[in-house]
């Protein structure tokens, strides 16, 4: 039982994490394959592109969790995350944002990094940064996007600007400010006791449910990856636009489709469903349909939710082989 158990359960998630993503695309599955047959190369070069800053996007989250957790490393409290090993982590647990509760592909990570020794304080920072970080980004090519369509005056991009501002010279004192709150919470016993189990059930695991003062992001760290964030969002952009004009029905500009895809990321934040189900797609046909039309703009939402899932598929396949590939590297040149 304790041999077929682990494997049972990885089946029983793969499966679930299946079934939601099939729920997650509402065709049916000759539309699919009649597309797929007939999509042209631009569809599937932006299928590629996507996958590549889906790459970006994980790197980062490598680069992050380690700097958070660079002064543990030292004195000997856990293991940096090595690059190849992170991007399989982030892929592997990426999968889980489609089952219900959106919060399962940050579980995932936390169980996967941990077992790899990744202390646990430096992975909670982590995904805060990240979170904090990503709608920045977002919020950033969103606000171009409303600028544009005339729906915010364009005083909020100087209002954002100056906000930037203040945060990079306020940077030390507002992170102190938050660490601290941090630190205040993770002393509440429950939260002790629910992370002493966690951390517990790893060997290699390592960290404590106490937030440390050092599993933080210096202010030029923080804007650095920022920057970093805003590169991916533009890769991300391009994507998006070689999709929108693969299908031949009309063309939008690249900063128009960068602005629209990180507009409904962040209101898809707010769906209840997984993945951002429902309000994503609804506001990628709002935004599309001012320069598509509505009927094409409906079509577009639907293929490009089966689109960010296939990147995902072709993130994992890359990430896999070049694992495989490696470790039969490192077997052929053990004496």
């Amino acid at each position: 039982m304790r041999r077929l158990l682990p494997t049972a359960v990885k089946a029983a998630l793969v499966g679930l994490v299946l079934f939601f993503v099939v729920r997650s695309i509402p065709l049916k599955l000759a539309d699919l394959e009649s597309f797929l047959i007939h999509a042209n190369l631009q569809f599937y070069s932006s299928m590629v592109v996507f996958a590549l800053f889906l790459m970006l996007q994980a790197g980062i989250w490598v680069l992050i969790v380690n700097a958070a957790g660079e002064q543990a490393v030292r004195n000997g409290e856990g293991a940096k995350l090595p690059l190849l090993n992170g991007l399989r982590i982030f892929i592997d647990s990426q999968f889980g944002k489609y089952l219900p509760g959106g919060f399962w592909n940050y579980a995932g990570r936390v169980v996967l990094a941990s077992r790899a020794g990744v202390p646990l304080d430096a992975q909670l920072a982590a995904i805060v940064y990240e979170n904090i970080l990503l709608v920045s980004a977002a919020l950033c090519y969103a606000l171009i996007l409303l600028v544009s369509l005339d729906i915010a005056p364009a005083l909020c991009i100087a209002l954002v600007l100056a906000a930037f501002v203040l945060a990079y010279v306020y940077y030390d004192k507002s992170s102190a400010i938050v660490r601290g709150l941090f630190m205040r919470a993770s002393r509440q016993r429950w939260l002790q006791r629910a992370a002493g189990k966690m951390t517990a059930a790893f060997a290699r695991g390592s960290g404590t449910g106490a937030f440390r003062s050092d599993a933080g992001l210096s202010r030029s760290r923080f804007f650095g990856y920022l920057f970093c964030f805003l590169g991916s969002h533009f890769i991300m952009g391009i994507a998006f636009w070689m999709l929108t004009n693969s299908f031949g029905r009309g063309s939008i500009g690249l900063l128009y489709a960068a602005g629209t895809f990180a507009t409904s990321w962040l209101l898809g934040l707010f769906s209840p469903l997984p993945g951002g189900l429902g309000v994503r797609e609804g506001f990628l046909v709002y935004f599309l349909s001012l320069k598509l039309g509505a009927e094409t703009a409906l079509y577009i939402s639907v293929i490009a939710r089966l689109w960010n899932m296939m990147a995902e598929a072709v993130f994992w396949a890359i990430a896999r082989a070049v694992s495989h590939m490696t470790g039969r590297v490192k077997t052929y040149e053990k004496p």
